[in-house]
């Protein structure tokens, strides 16, 4: 069956495929990605090849030379026996023919086997060239009747591959910082307490990853899916959806002076945990999803933050939050209606629930002071609400969202809700608009009135390619008290700015096939006078109205070969830059090698050189430091 396809994919590289030089056949090279299915055919004496011992790839064949490659390959096809299942049998024939020669053993190996598709291309050769082959003296009847069994034999195997599929992520990683010198403590960008004077050999920390993913068919209609999490790297981050409120580890406790705060106190045990475990069940047009399952909607209402930017870890970095509850999607004459209720409180590592505002050692932000959700103090125990989504004519894209949710404390605000609209608008078919306006509120009880004042964001962005060159303009406003659960924006180590407005852009371009440039930029205005713990505080009022935040960036992704990139990063932040004698600026230089080992096997290095220059000002990050971040990561799929 193999050798379907095989004979397949040669097909279709007869009439495509370029000459090169060495090989099976004088004109098809051991690299060529067909060389190994070539071979095979050749040794089986399926393809033959020209007198001059060439393969003639470009050499365009006839049908009768086609078919009679068709014809070497039908010995190969299993003959119709009385063990075979047949076209319409029942569930039940099926699974008992089925038991005489599908192991839970042949599941690995499948991948290797001919596909319905394989099987579907064959039928429609062998009625494309039917004439040709009844001249060769084949039998099409007969032949017909062993593809249809071939082709049930195929749909039962795929059935039973899909009834469980099991696949896991495994990662180890390796922290190491120093601070360089200048005042204690640093912080790099995730807002890390950098506060240990030594080399880099003297803070390894070491943090494992392994996630064991199973996808379950219980029915054509229902599959049950969990992600199993076992190591010390949801403990290392401290809440999967937010910062720590104080200082959080780079290395083991007892390597260096800060302890992780949060449910482990000072530990990094390694334990299970179920981060997914849900079943998903179609209900007509839509599903229902009910259990611990992954949700976000748009960057400016519903997305966890990465609070490691550091490592790529696919559960933490997609911006899903795992909630228990329910979920309902319908589809209703073009609108997609999804429906939802959930818990944020019963996830160990969801502590602070849905976070508005990052907290960190520095401060908060917004005129209530807390960081969840409506910049509620207290954390989020429960979330519900829907999101519409309709495709309009000309691929035009509308969206909808609203969410409302509650503290699991009684105080003066202890609800709040969000609600926004998206719209995408593609037009002259490398071009499109894109827009977002979203509001948060805190909701008062007892008489308090809700906060409703400079709670919102709108962002607006056209983007577009001309050639091999890719650009975005854009402009977004983002109010003072604006706190929704979202990701949308991070300043040097200023994650979710608010209180801001102004342009950004961005620019891409593949200088060389393997070397592509990235850059960016913004410059931002402070919207009001209210104070900004996160920058310096020249006489301790912080930046105020007008004052700019300049900020830009680039990057140089080279893949100097197959299995090796390097990625060269530079980020420079300004704040009230026009102004030499209270202005401030941080830098971030990194650099990284990404060698991949096997398709499934790789590495990272990286180290990050930390800059902070805040003048003579009284600063909250005081006069300037430097200091420096290192981190390996090694990874498997399977």
């Amino acid at each position: 069956m193999k050798l379907v396809a095989i004979l397949l994919a040669v097909a279709c590289l007869l009439c495509v495929a370029p000459a090169f030089a060495q090989g099976p056949f004088t004109d098809v090279p051991t690299d060529h990605w067909a060389y190994d299915a070539i071979n095979t055919l050749q040794k089986d004496g399926i393809l033959i090849g020209y007198p001059d011992g060439t393969f003639a790839g470009k050499h365009t064949i006839t049908r009768y030379e086609f078919a009679v490659a068709i014809a070497r390959i039908l010995p190969l096809i299993p003959n119709a026996s009385p063990n075979s299942p047949k076209v319409g049998v029942s569930q039940q024939e099926l699974d008992e023919t089925l038991k005489d020669y599908v192991k839970k053993s042949d599941l690995p190996d499948v991948s290797s086997l001919a596909t319905k598709a394989d099987v579907d291309a064959l039928r429609k050769l062998v009625d494309e060239f039917k004439d040709e082959l009844a001249q060769m003296g084949v039998d099409i009847d007969t032949l017909k009747k062993q593809v249809a069994a071939l082709d049930c034999r195929v749909t039962a195997l795929e059935a039973e591959v899909r009834r469980v599929k099991i696949t896991g992520d495994a990662n180890v990683m390796a922290y190491a910082d120093n601070l360089r010198s200048g005042v204690v403590p640093a912080h790099d960008m995730d807002q890390r307490i950098i506060q240990t004077n030594a080399t880099l050999g003297r803070t390894i920390g070491v943090v494992e990853d392994f996630d064991l993913n199973i996808v379950g068919r219980v029915s054509d209609k229902t599959t049950a899916n969990t992600t199993i999490d076992y190591g010390n790297y949801l403990n290392y981050i401290g809440f999967v959806d937010d910062y720590v409120g104080g200082t959080r580890p780079t290395s083991t406790p007892g390597k260096t002076p800060q302890p992780l705060i949060g449910n482990y106190g000072g530990s990094l045990n390694n334990g299970f945990f179920p981060y997914y475990l849900y079943i998903n069940t179609a209900l007509g047009k839509g599903d229902l999803v009910v259990g611990r399952f992954p949700l976000q909607f748009t960057p400016y209402t519903l997305k966890m933050i990465d609070v490691d930017s550091y490592t790529s870890i696919l559960k933490t970095d997609d911006g899903n939050y795992p909630v228990d509850g329910a979920k309902l999607a319908m589809a209703f004459s073009g609108v997609d209606v999804t429906l939802f209720a959930v818990k944020n409180d019963s996830n160990q590592y969801l502590k602070n629930g849905l976070t508005g505002q990052p907290s960190n050692a520095i401060g908060t932000f917004s005129d209530l002071g807390g960081n969840a959700v409506g910049g509620l103090n207290a954390a989020i125990d429960q979330t519900a609400g829907l999101r519409l989504g309709y495709g309009a004519p000309f691929d035009i894209k509308i969206g909808a969202t609203f969410y409302q949710a509650w503290s699991s404390e009684a105080t003066l605000f202890d609800q709040a809700r969000v609600f926004g609209a998206d719209l995408t608008v593609p037009f002259f078919k490398d071009y499109s608009f894109v827009g977002s306006w979203t509001e948060s509120e805190a909701l008062g009880v007892n008489g308090v009135a809700n906060i409703t004042n400079s709670n919102a964001a709108w962002d607006a962005k056209l983007t577009g390619s001309w050639g091999k060159l890719g650009a975005g303009v854009g402009y977004k406003d983002i109010g003072p008290n604006f706190a929704a659960a979202g990701s949308w924006d991070k300043i040097g180590s200023w994650t979710n700015p608010v209180d801001v407005k102004g342009p950004y852009a961005n620019v891409s371009y593949p200088i060389l096939p393997s070397v592509k440039l990235i850059v960016d930029g913004e410059y931002m205005s402070v919207i009001d006078n209210q104070a900004h713990p996160q920058t310096f505080t020249p006489a301790g009022q912080g930046l105020l109205k007008d004052d700019k935040i300049a900020k830009a960036e680039g990057g140089v992704q080279w893949g100097f070969s197959k299995n090796n990139n390097i990625d060269l990063g530079y980020q420079w932040v300004a704040y009230n830059p026009n102004n030499p004698a209270t202005n401030g600026t941080e830098t971030y230089l990194t650099i990284g090698w990404g060698h991949q080992l096997s398709p499934n096997t790789g590495f990272k290095i990286g180290y990050q050189y930390i800059n902070w220059n805040g003048g003579s000002d009284s600063i909250v990050y005081g006069d300037n430091y430097r200091a420096g971040i290192g981190v390996v990561q090694f990874g498997v799929t399977f």
